[in-house]
Formats: structure tokens, sequence, C-alpha cells
């Protein structure tokens, strides 16, 4: 009989800082490119067109990389940063990078704080059984109007596979839109996918494993 492990807590216990020493020196052409896709979606956001300043979370945000790179392509940007590892978290606030230990399911934020939640490759860790509070955490801390952004694993039908570099994890393959799906709350804008390899967009959804960008915006009245 397989004993059962809560993902998060194994991420939370080490898991978390092994993950960030194996990939904190990492910034590979596919990084370049997702980056790419991502800048120009955000720039079309309806509040890139005044003064205010965007409060930006990404969840899973690791080296910091990818928040670096945003506040540096707009400027007019709050950046914060969860993830569930101390010695990343260690390492992101030498950066000046407002983040905290934590995973997706417990945004510890005040109400309506962010105008943008970015989930960057970190949903196909989670566990199954937390999908609903990442769900009703999201909800609570973004704003009447803001955006989630999923760059992720994609697959029609939920997949599972055991995680390589621990046994007791799995990794999870989905259309994570479903997620924030339940109450129409959330409305999907953009929708695209890629080959993983090499981050290039592809039409058939059934060859390879693929990623996806998707950017859902929260039409609560």
């Amino acid at each position: 009989m397989r004993t059962f492990f809560k993902q998060k807590k194994i991420f939370l216990d080490g898991e978390g800082d092994n993950w960030f020493f194996r990939n904190k020196d990492k910034y590979q052409k596919n990084n370049q490119r997702r980056n790419k896709i991502l800048f120009n979606q955000i720039e079309k956001f309806e509040f890139n067109r005044t003064n205010k300043k965007i409060n930006f979370l990404e969840v899973g945000c690791s080296n910091g990389m990818f928040l670096q790179s945003l506040k540096k392509k707009l400027g007019n940007i709050k950046i914060f940063g969860i993830y569930p590892s101390k010695k990343a978290i260690e390492e992101l606030k030498k950066k000046n990078i407002k983040c905290y230990v934590g995973t997706a399911d417990k945004l510890k934020f005040k109400k309506n704080s962010f105008d943008i939640i970015y989930y960057g490759f970190c949903l196909y860790l989670c566990d199954l059984k937390d999908y609903n509070n990442i769900y009703l955490s999201a909800k609570r801390a973004l704003k009447k109007g803001g955006y989630i952004i999923i760059f992720d694993f994609f697959s029609k039908k939920l997949k599972r596979n055991i995680y390589k570099h621990d046994e007791r994890i799995k990794s999870t393959k989905y259309d994570f839109r479903k997620i924030f799906q339940k109450e129409k709350k959330f409305t999907c804008i953009y929708h695209n996918l890629y080959n993983y390899s090499n981050m290039l967009k592809v039409k058939n959804n059934k060859k390879g494993d693929l990623l996806s960008i998707s950017i859902m915006k929260n039409v609560t009245n």
C-alpha cells in the first residue's frame, strides 16, 4: 500500500529548496520566448493605458528572473512573489522583491490586492485536493477586473505521472483554466498551446508534451 504524502508539505519541507537550487541559474531560450509572449499580452491590458501602479503577484516565482524582467519591461509595476522555499525567498529579498514562503492554495495577502496573479509553471505540482482552495484564494486576492495568467503543462484530460525528482510526488497535466471556471467569475480571453521543447505554437493538442499560456479576466459583478 502506497503511503499518501501531501505534496505541498513535501515542497515546504525541502523539495522547494531542491527545485530552486536545480534551476536557479537557468534562463533558457524557451523562457525568453515565453516572456515575450506574456509581455506582449500584458501590455494590452487596459490599466496599462493609465498611470496606475500595477500590483503583480507571481505564484511559484523561484529565482525571480521573470519578475525582474517584467519590472524592467513595464516599469510602472509593483512585484510580489511566493514560493515554497526558504532559501529562494532569502535570495529574492536581497533583490528587493516582496516575497513570502507559501503555496498557491493560501495567498496571505489582503482582499483585492492584485491586478494580476501569475501562476508560473507551478500548478502541475499542486495537490488535486487543493484546487478549490487555489480558486478561492485567487478570487479573494484579485481585484475586480483583474487577470489570472497560467503558464503550465496542458492536457484536455487530467493526466498524472510520477515526478522524476521524488517518487512521492505526482506531476499533473491538465487544462488548469478549469480550476477557475466554477462560478463563472473568470472568463478566458487568451489561450494558446506550445511545444514543450521549443516553445513554438502548436495546433495539434495530441502530440508530445504541451504547454499552455492562458489568461482569464475577473468579471465578477
